[in-house]
């Protein structure tokens, strides 16, 4: 049955079509609860990738000691459908409107609750792999502030010109709204505050670079081609702090830095095949988009076959 076909398998555990089609529709359904939109168009690839990171996570949960109890599996979907304002657990009453709610939720998207709790499950180790791994970054790191300036005119008067400004000024911000021709520029500071090393990590060889490699304070780097916007974008270093706190932002970028290497590293040491050919490809777009033109409280009418 083309249902049954396998469209991932990572060591003993395979995921047929339909299993793939169930985790869309969940990751769908919950981010139109949250008020998100729902990219369709990559949300394949992007759940095939998630599937097989969160099986990882799981299947290396004992090395960093990690489980996950049953009240964690409906906390975590409590807290996914953004109820911890409106419903308080401890009470009777709320707790039999959130089981409703829940039955609801499953039935609008045609799973069962031990596929529910499987899913929400192995995310759960995926997220607490994230914070094992994120133990050992200090709060405490060298940091940058750094500018970004858009430009077409890269002519030597120009950039000579922009320069000497940056060089005499006080005020990189005003130089950057000045002579920038990014439209975010002009309502805010083109600016991308201040940065440590990995939030910005095609750029960290220019920014903390070794051997005095790294671009100095007030010196405009060379040019980097932003072929989208057909435009030239340059970056200065207006301040440099040894010692400055990590914002929750920037944590949070290179927490999951930190995870995206360690699944690259592990997908390397894991039995992991993809079935993903083309017709598998559209067999499964297409069931999940008949799942979306319908409405979910008429949705007991789409089978998967």
């Amino acid at each position: 049955m083309p249902y049954q076909k396998i469209a991932l398998k990572v060591e003993n555990t395979e995921f047929t079509r339909k299993d793939l089609v169930e985790f869309i529709r969940f990751n769908q359904r919950l981010s139109e609860e949250q008020g998100n939109q729902f990219d369709l168009g990559s949300s394949l690839f992007q759940s095939l990738q998630l599937l097989a990171e969160n099986e990882i996570a799981y299947l290396y949960a004992t090395e960093f000691g990690l489980t996950v109890d049953d009240w964690e599996i409906d906390e975590a979907f409590y807290l996914k459908l953004g109820l911890y304002n409106d419903f308080n657990l401890e009470s009777k009453e709320d707790e039999e409107l959130f089981k409703e709610r829940k039955i609801q939720f499953l039935n609008q998207i045609q799973i069962d609750e031990d596929k529910f709790k499987e899913i929400i499950r192995k995310s759960l180790f995926r997220e607490k792999l994230r914070r094992e791994l994120s133990r050992e970054i200090p709060s405490l790191q060298r940091h940058k502030y750094v500018f970004e300036i858009a430009l077409e005119d890269i002519s030597t008067s120009n950039l000579n010109k922009i320069q000497k400004e940056i060089t005499s000024t006080n005020s990189i911000s005003d130089v950057v709204k000045k002579y920038s021709i990014d439209p975010e520029v002009l309502r805010g500071s083109g600016d991308f505050g201040w940065i440590p090393k990995g939030v910005k990590p095609d750029l960290d060889y220019l920014f903390f670079g070794e051997n005095d490699q790294a671009l100095k304070p007030k010196e405009l780097s060379e040019p980097f081609v932003d072929q989208e916007n057909s435009v030239f974008k340059f970056y200065v270093i207006s301040d440099v702090s040894e010692s400055f706190e990590l914002s929750e932002e920037n944590f949070e970028i290179i927490s999951e830095s930190i995870l995206t290497n360690f699944f690259n590293e592990k997908s390397q040491l894991v039995d992991m095949q993809y079935g993903l050919d083309n017709e598998t490809f559209n067999w499964i777009n297409d069931k999940v988009q008949v799942a979306s033109i319908f409405n979910y409280n008429d949705q007991s009418d789409v089978i998967i076959e």
